[in-house]
Formats: C-alpha cells, sequence, structure tokens
C-alpha cells in the first residue's frame, strides 16, 4: 500500500505499537520548563485586551486558565510522541500554535458562513495579512524591550506561539529585508528594526 505521494503506508500493527509504547511514558514538567509555561500565559493573558476588542477582531492571544490546561496537555502529548518522560520547550510552542490554529479555523469556518462562503486568498487575523500580523508582533516587542535588535529564536517563538508558523516568519522576514525595514544580521540570529 501506497499513499499519493509514494510513501508506504504505515501498517496498522506498528501503528498500535507505536501507541502502546507511547502510553508507557507519563511526561512532567522539568524545573527549567515550567518559567517558560508562565512565561508564555502571562505573555499571551496580558496581549489580550480588558474590554473584550481582541477576541471580537480575531485575535487568538486571548487566553484563559481552561486553555493553560489545554496547552499542558497537549505538550505532554507531544512529548509521548518523542518516548520521553519530560516535556520540552519545543512541545510548549507546538501546543499553544496547536491551539491558536485551532480557535483561527473555527474563527474562519465562522466568518465564511456570515460572509455566505466568499473564502479570500489571504488568510486574515482581524483584518490583516499574515505577513503584517506577524511584522506586528516584532515591532510591538521591540517597542516593549526598547530594542531594535532582536535575537532571531525569540522571534521565532513568539510567532509560533501566536499560533503561525516558521514558514510564514521566514516569508515576512523576506519581504520585510526587501522594502529596506528590517535588517538581518551576517550570520542569522538577530534581526534589526531600521528606523522609520
Amino acid at each position: 500500500q501506497t499513499q499519493e505521494n509514494d510513501q508506504p503506508a504505515v501498517s496498522s500493527h506498528l501503528l498500535r505499537e507505536y501507541i502502546s509504547r507511547a502510553r508507557k511514558h507519563q511526561p512532567v514538567v522539568p524545573k527549567d520548563v515550567a518559567p517558560y509555561i508562565v512565561e508564555a500565559y502571562v505573555s499571551l493573558r496580558s496581549q489580550g485586551t480588558p474590554t473584550g476588542q481582541s477576541a471580537k477582531n480575531g485575535d487568538q492571544t486571548v487566553m484563559t486558565a481552561r486553555q493553560l490546561l489545554s496547552i499542558l496537555r497537549l505538550s505532554q502529548a507531544l512529548g509521548r510522541l518523542r518516548f520521553s518522560d519530560y516535556v520540552a520547550r519545543e512541545d510548549v510552542d507546538e501546543a499553544i500554535r496547536l491551539t491558536h490554529m485551532s480557535k483561527s479555523s473555527l474563527m474562519d469556518e465562522d466568518s465564511d458562513r456570515r460572509s455566505g462562503g466568499q473564502d479570500s486568498t489571504k488568510r486574515k487575523w482581524g483584518g490583516e495579512d499574515v505577513t503584517s500580523r506577524i511584522f506586528n508582533i516584532i515591532r510591538d516587542y521591540a517597542t516593549a524591550s526598547r530594542s531594535e535588535k532582536i535575537e532571531l529564536k525569540l522571534c521565532e517563538a513568539m510567532v509560533l506561539r501566536k499560533g503561525f508558523t516558521a514558514q510564514q516568519l521566514q516569508v515576512c522576514l523576506e519581504e520585510y529585508q526587501n522594502l529596506s525595514i528590517i535588517m538581518m544580521n551576517a550570520t542569522g540570529t538577530h534581526i534589526t528594526l531600521m528606523s522609520t
């Protein structure tokens, strides 16, 4: 049996064995990852507006305690998939991304129903295209931290937490570099926002 892309299909026996082994692991959150989760939660929580406008505008940052529990459980499940007994930061970032994408897909379906099924070619969040939304995340961080130079890994973590992908970040960086708004250092580890 093969799939459309000519990769062999996974046998049901292999899949059952994988699941059986994964269930033997009960990942816990290590002490060095716990502050990271708290920081992510506080960051996402603080980005929602007290008036509730962010939820109306399609912003996916509004975070509740129930969603935090979901993120923790998803992180543990991702750890199990790696046969690990510990949750890694990457598991937390992926869990946050999955949560945001899930909420986003529900909002997209709702807006499609209201617009009569007219689907736009550009995915939108709160009236902005993805590239602009990612740039605004980076710019807002630079403004808040009073630094024009930002580590690329930090940018990627912020973007993933908001439900975007590394590929979308790369497209954003390339577009804004071409516009001379962002400059990347020679080693590709930091970006600098140019003064306008």
